[in-house]
């Protein structure tokens, strides 16, 4: 008995038949893809693109101040570039005191909510089957808002078909796509700010800038955890390596970060 996974050419053909069965069970034949532009959910439009054409495929990427710029962007870029219908629609998270309150539950706020517009969306233009880009090695434990994706009967098909992480960064070098399959997660910048503090456009931003300007000071890997008014720098073992071993950038960090209004900088010793 071979014990071993199907080799990722056969999971593709396996996601591709799941992608057109699905078309298939809705009259329109259309799909819409919660598209945030990470590595998961562009693998995902790829290979329902491959599988359907683009004539009858939808990406729509959710905007907030949550949510990196330049990742909005790239989602741009991509969908352009497979020539779909792409809409780039607002959440309006930072509107809902459930999330706002940063409950450990917030995720789950988030995701109900931005699914909930797909499905509105779904029916006011005569129907389509809702796709996410949930894999095989997401753990429901590590990720509260897949509980929505399950509740409001959204498709996994990456899942479904057994694509793992590692899959689909092989099969996103196969097409091409050899930066993208090489990008890093990108989780959005509420997941900075500690669970009970709540989350204000205010904190996003100072975060939001804060990370591009240790990205401007060669850390190529970064978050900031918003312990206000502490940061703590969470970077890699090169990164962590970088400050260490230069004083003038701890002064430089250290001088940036407090302009943004923390009182104390610290490096997290623990690499991401």
């Amino acid at each position: 008995m071979n014990d071993q996974s199907p080799i990722p050419a056969d999971k593709e053909r396996r996601l591709r038949q799941i992608i057109r069965e699905a078309a298939e069970q809705e009259d329109s034949g259309r799909v819409i893809i919660g598209f945030s532009g990470g590595v998961d959910s562009s693998l995902l439009l790829w290979e329902t693109v491959q599988a359907l054409g683009p004539a009858d495929v939808t990406a729509v990427t959710a905007t907030s101040p949550t949510s990196a710029p330049q990742e909005e962007h790239c989602a741009r870029e991509f969908a352009r570039a497979l020539g779909v219908e792409h809409l780039v629609i607002p959440s309006g998270e930072l509107d809902d005191p459930a999330f706002t309150n940063n409950s450990n539950n917030r995720c789950y706020v988030c995701k109900r909510n931005r699914y909930g517009m797909l499905k509105d969306l779904a029916k006011r233009s005569g129907g389509a089957v809702i796709f996410d880009g949930s894999q095989s090695d997401d753990d429901p434990a590590d990720r509260p808002g897949m509980r929505a994706v399950t509740e409001l009967h959204i498709m996994t098909p990456l899942a479904e078909a057994g694509i793992g992480k590692q899959d689909v960064r092989d099969l996103l070098q196969s097409a091409g796509y050899h930066e993208l399959s090489e990008k890093s997660a990108q989780p959005c910048l509420a997941t900075r700010i500690p669970s009970g503090t709540p989350i204000t456009l205010e904190a996003l931003e100072i975060i939001r800038r804060g990370e591009l300007f240790l990205k401007e000071c060669g850390l190529v890997f970064v978050r900031l955890r918003h312990h206000y008014p502490m940061a703590r720098i969470v970077t890699d073992s090169a990164g962590i390596s970088l400050v260490l071993g230069r004083h003038e950038l701890r002064q430089r960090i250290s001088k940036g970060l407090k302009l943004l209004g923390y009182e104390y900088v610290t490096l997290d010793l623990e690499e991401y």
